[in-house]
């Protein structure tokens, strides 16, 4: 016989293939696993897509590395090893700011410009792919909505 809170957890399980959260990881993994297949296929084997959301938060100008740890919400200390790594890899160069000798500023390289150009060129390609789909119209909705 089930429990008044066996009937609930039932509930709540047979609710969970339509819940948004559920849906929208799908596409997250969905859409990193095609990246990273699109980005070996071009060259980037070394890359790691956890790697993407500091690549992807550097401007042309460059950013101090504080500023980048605060966008990707990771800790200065966390941030130092991943600038470490990138700039071990070739992605991006790092000098001293010019006006506050305490700060590093973050650039990409030349490799980091043409995987951020790479990615972006694959995510299009992606989002081609998904609107052949569901069609322009309701494409542009869910952009509107998210």
């Amino acid at each position: 016989m089930n429990s008044p809170l066996d009937e609930r957890l039932q509930e709540c399980i047979a609710q969970r293939p339509q819940m948004l959260i559920r849906m929208v990881n799908w596409i997250k993994k969905d859409m990193d696993s095609r990246l990273t297949e699109r980005l070996q296929q071009r060259g980037y084997a070394d890359f790691k897509m956890g790697d993407m959301v500091f690549i992807a938060n550097i401007a042309p100008e460059g950013i101090i590395n504080n500023e980048l740890a605060k966008k990707a919400h990771i800790t200065k200390q966390a941030m130092s090893k991943v600038v470490k790594n990138l700039e071990a890899a070739g992605y991006i160069i790092t000098r001293k700011h010019e006006n506050d000798n305490r700060a590093t500023m973050i650039f990409l390289s030349d490799k980091g410009k043409e995987l951020v150009i790479a990615a972006t060129e694959s995510v299009l390609e992606m989002e081609q792919q998904y609107t052949s789909l569901i069609g322009e119209t309701d494409m542009a909705a869910l952009k509107g909505i998210l």
